[in-house]
């Protein structure tokens, strides 16, 4: 069979816009379906999948993925008429009769969340596939269904730690080859995800997506300044699930909607709430460093419970706390479980897949094997390639590379150099969004970096979050390992050894920890021999990495795409397919970290843009 995923809540945002103009924009995405994305399960494996955002280029899109869509059917050579069945990650049928209750909430149901909805926006955009194919699935069945069904794990604990879903904020499961058997369950009013991302809107950050921001400032900070107020606020029970007190005091209908009793207790014990554009103070960054204290000890104790409720040793986490490198880092050093696989799709892109993995595993189609860490997709063509250089010859240079072997050793050239290089392998893979094929590599051993990568890629902050990228042969060199852990494909918050302490500084928090990801030649190739022809170097197997987009943007997904990001900001290096592209705009080179004067090199690239 063909099952067709998808996830997203296509007119969500717009509704909550007719309704509430004033709102200011970061508080429009207050509201579940972001991450709208297609997934193709083809006799029971994933086929291919594509984010919306890829394509209409807004960051957490809740679009109905029409383009997604078309793009995974196209690759295939399918149209709609080829589909068996289309299945939607949400499903509020369940809770009709509350949204019924009042005018409001019964026209946002009707318009936006219904299966009438949805069949609307298919029968618009999908013209040829027949109505009775497309069925629902709740959404953290759709979680739970993308982590067991990837894990390739025979029998395991999951918990799906996300925002609201369709009711829920938290499920936990026993998952076997008989199903998905619901342990536990916490409401929406007791979301962490949600509570962690009122106060990240609180301290002038986006509602979704700022996490690893977040945790840069958590490092900067100290988390017993705000302790007793994050005990007082996030209870934990005995029995494994939570209470969130300021989440319970949105009784009135636009309350619930906006948390606006939550927001109103959030300014009168946190503080004034932070704009965008004010200095970040260390009241802000104590207070994150509580709410990351408090994030990981409630991942800690609702997986700590699971565990002793069905006894295993492995469990696959998903949701948004599964984005939470640190919360995860405790998990894993907290010997709770011996083995925790995150899926790489730990958000509603992934619940897309799930939805799509589910309905297979119905059908007694689906297979449960690991997915890989950075799997293929297409190719980028030679014509799509060969348009974007034409169309910028004027401001580039392009050199194509004779060997594999020597683009890996040129770009560890250039890294070793101290220049900032941009990579582009091909299309978006299944792995990580920021180290597979779409990254920012540089030498890690200076300081200064991040503030410089922050003026070149527009980061209100001035910084832009970085991680390190380690080989495993070299992994344990440089920082403090869990001992018996999987290494590869996850982000790692783990304490840096005295060596990476004096050699790695822009990879190093404040705290003496680093976000580290492990590469194996295995899922990396590429990646991997240019950390390798780097160690030969410069003797560290380490790069710093960062995500190749300019800050509030989505990943660049095109040729033209990376060129554009290139000469927009000055980067002047591009590994772009099998072509070395030098930027003749990049007048200015990255400053001399050790001692720069990062406002003047500002003001320079200003002149020169």
């Amino acid at each position: 069979m063909r099952i067709l995923g998808i996830g997203g809540l296509a007119g969500a945002k717009s509704f909550r816009r007719s309704h509430s103009p004033n709102l200011d924009e970061r508080e429009y995405p207050i509201w579940v379906g972001l991450d709208a994305a297609a997934a193709l399960v083809v006799d029971g494996e994933l086929a291919i999948t594509a984010k919306e955002e890829s394509f209409n280029r807004s960051r957490q899109s809740g679009d109905f993925p029409e383009r997604s869509i078309e793009y995974c059917l196209s690759t295939l050579k399918l149209v709609p008429e080829d589909i068996d069945l289309l299945v939607h990650c949400f499903d509020y049928s369940d809770y009709e009769e509350l949204y019924l209750r009042d005018r409001h909430s019964v026209e946002f149901y009707q318009k936006v969340l219904s299966k009438d909805a949805l069949l609307k926006e298919v029968r618009q955009r999908l013209a040829g596939l027949a109505t009775e194919r497309v069925r629902q699935v709740p959404n953290h069945l759709a979680h739970a269904a993308s982590a067991y069904l990837t894990s390739g794990w025979d029998q395991c604990a999951v918990a799906v730690i996300d925002s609201q879903g369709d009711g829920q904020s938290t499920t936990c499961y026993l998952a076997s080859t008989r199903g998905l058997t619901q342990i536990k369950e916490i409401a929406a009013y007791d979301s962490i995800a949600v509570f962690y991302s009122l106060i990240s809107v609180h301290l002038g950050f986006n509602w979704h997506g700022d996490e690893w921001q977040l945790m840069d400032l958590a490092a900067q900070g100290d988390p017993s300044r705000f302790r007793s107020f994050f005990e007082h606020a996030v209870q934990l029970r005995p029995d494994g699930t939570i209470l969130i007190a300021p989440m319970r005091l949105n009784r009135r209908s636009d309350d619930r909607e906006q948390y606006l009793a939550t927001r109103r207790y959030l300014r009168e014990y946190l503080g004034p709430k932070r704009l965008p554009n004010e200095e970040i103070q260390q009241r802000h960054k104590d207070v994150v460093a509580g709410l990351q204290e408090c994030m990981n000890g409630v991942v800690l104790h609702i997986c700590k419970h699971l565990a002793e409720a069905t006894g295993q040793h492995q469990i696959a986490l998903t949701g948004q706390a599964a984005s939470n490198c640190s919360a995860y880092s405790h998990l894993l050093q907290s010997g709770i479980f011996s083995e925790v696989y995150i899926p790489t799709s730990a958000g509603d892109d992934g619940a897309a897949i799930g939805a799509a993995l589910y309905a297979a595993w119905q059908g007694e189609e689906a297979t449960n094997i690991r997915m890989p860490i950075a799997g293929s997709q297409p190719n980028y063509s030679v014509r799509e390639l060969h348009k974007a250089y034409k169309e910028f010859a004027p401001q580039i240079e392009v050199r194509p590379f004779g060997t594999f072997e020597e683009k890996c050793r040129k770009t560890a050239a250039l890294i070793a150099e101290k220049h900032i290089v941009a990579r582009d392998e091909g299309r978006l893979a299944f792995g990580s969004t920021v180290f597979g094929n779409r990254s920012i590599l540089a030498d890690p051993s200076g300081t200064g970096m991040r503030e410089w990568l922050g003026i070149l890629l527009k980061e209100p902050t001035g910084w832009r979050s970085t991680a390190a990228a380690v080989t495993v042969e070299q992994a344990d060199l440089w920082f403090d390992l869990p001992s018996g852990v999987q290494l590869t494909g996850c982000i790692m918050t783990l304490p840096a050894k005295e060596l990476a302490l004096k050699e790695l500084a822009s990879v190093i928090q404040e705290d003496g920890t680093a976000r580290i990801q492990v590469i194996d030649g295995r899922d990396h190739p590429e990646l991997h021999r240019i950390l390798v022809e780097l160690g030969k170097l410069t003797g560290r197997e380490v790069a710093l990495v960062s995500s190749f987009n300019v800050a509030e943007r989505p990943l660049v997904d095109s040729p033209r795409q990376a060129l554009e990001v290139v000469l927009e900001t000055g980067i002047e290096y591009l590994i772009l397919d099998n072509c070395l592209i030098r930027n003749r705009r990049a007048l200015i080179q990255a400053p001399p970290v050790e001692d720069s004067n990062i406002l003047s090199h500002e003001a320079n690239l200003a002149a020169h843009a």
